[in-house]
């Protein structure tokens, strides 16, 4: 056994919840270990959509400015099918009056983390990289997770409390043994960066209303770069790591209907769409965040967002508590709002993505046909726009 780290929370995972929660230590005064298997952030662009919430955490921490700076603001949406414009949307100011940042910003993962771990370091703290929990061991005052390096040097961290932000294979949540109960959707999901030549300019997001699916292209730095996501037809049998990148290209091309040329692939992938979450996010002195307690599909671009707002009301809760500020029955109060939040934002997430993605004729008349006409005329509603 190596040397023994005293702190006062452990942080199991340096993604995006992980990271964003250490810097709201950092902004508390509360010490902390933040550990990752990985040797570095993320190199993929991964997540994508920032919410105006998550611009408002980003601004107590001073990093606002810099990530709209870096990103790309979805001024409009464009409703395609058939090939031509059926509506547009206007995005700019979709939450004006509501926040600081009345809009959806584009920011890949990567940059995101980068963020906020030149902020990690910039106030004289690390992530413990390549570098995985092995056990834990909860007790009456504190817990001991023990750790272990690629060296294959094994240490332990006694701290008072633990947050796994170890994303949905959590081995935090497997060792306190809860559940992580929902479903899968069958279909294979795929996602491409890339740059995108066609007739449209490059300030909107293009979703193109095909008869099976939907085919969205969000505008990301770089000139015509776009991430493009859509998928794959229910009767497609072949296993996620087997589609070739040919198949994803010639399925965009024919759900999109348009005539565009794709190049200069930077990264894709596929995948199935899972929506599941764990039926308590607190187990005595440990805590889960992110996709460690809640998966859901990629309908509005929550994943990312909601594990750093997790992050964000679980901060504030054990630094306070630390402090002497508050009893520590406040802590309970994080899972019943984390957790109501995450079933609420299940349900309407499966609802969207059944909308676009679904194959009865009913769903499919609804979204190529009158859907394209009436979103457009839906968001210049006050009450529809707060929502």
């Amino acid at each position: 056994m190596g040397n023994t780290i005293k702190t006062e929370v452990a942080i199991i995972g340096a993604g995006p919840t992980g990271l964003s929660l250490a810097c709201q230590f950092i902004r508390y005064g509360v010490d902390f270990v933040i550990i990752d298997k990985k040797d570095d952030i993320t190199k993929f662009s991964k997540a994508l959509g920032v919410h105006a919430r998550t611009l408002e955490v980003f601004e107590q921490i001073e990093i606002a400015e810099k990530a709209v700076t870096q990103g790309t603001i979805a001024g409009k949406a464009r409703i395609l099918e058939g090939g031509e414009i059926r509506g547009e949307v206007d995005l700019s100011n979709v939450g004006k009056g509501l926040s600081a940042y009345p809009y959806m910003l584009v920011l890949e993962q990567s940059k995101n983390e980068r963020l906020l771990y030149d902020y990690v370091l910039e106030h004289g703290k690390d992530v413990l990289w390549q570098t995985e929990l092995e056990t834990l061991t909860q007790y009456e005052n504190g817990v001991t997770a023990t750790i272990k390096n690629t060296s294959g040097e094994i240490s332990a961290i006694e701290a008072k409390y633990l947050v796994g932000c170890d994303g949905a294979k959590s081995p935090v949540r497997h060792l306190l043994d809860l559940k992580f109960e929902g479903s899968t959707f069958e279909r294979i999901f795929y996602v491409a960066d890339a740059r995108v030549d066609w007739k449209f300019s490059h300030d909107a997001l293009q979703v193109c209303m095909a008869k099976h699916s939907v085919v969205a292209f969000f505008p990301m730095p770089g000139e015509n770069r776009y991430r493009i996501v859509g998928a794959f037809p229910e009767e497609f049998s072949k296993d996620e790591g087997d589609v070739l990148y040919e198949e994803i290209e010639r399925r965009i091309k024919e759900e999109a209907d348009l005539d565009l040329d794709i190049s200069q692939v930077n990264w894709f992938s596929t995948y199935k769409v899972h929506t599941r979450h764990t039926e308590n996010f607190r187990h005595g002195r440990c805590f889960l965040a992110g996709d460690s307690a809640h998966v859901h599909t990629p309908a509005g671009g929550q994943g990312m967002n909601t594990g750093i707002q997790d992050g964000y009301n679980l901060a504030w809760k054990l630094a306070f508590v630390l402090q002497g500020k508050a009893n520590e029955k406040i802590l309970e109060t994080y899972n019943s709002e984390r957790l109501e939040n995450a079933e609420n934002l299940l349900k309407t997430t499966d609802q969207i993505f059944n909308f676009a993605a679904g194959d009865a004729w009913f769903t499919n008349l609804i979204r190529t046909y009158v859907f394209p006409k009436i979103m457009g005329t839906a968001l210049k509603i006050e009450a529809i726009r707060k929502e």
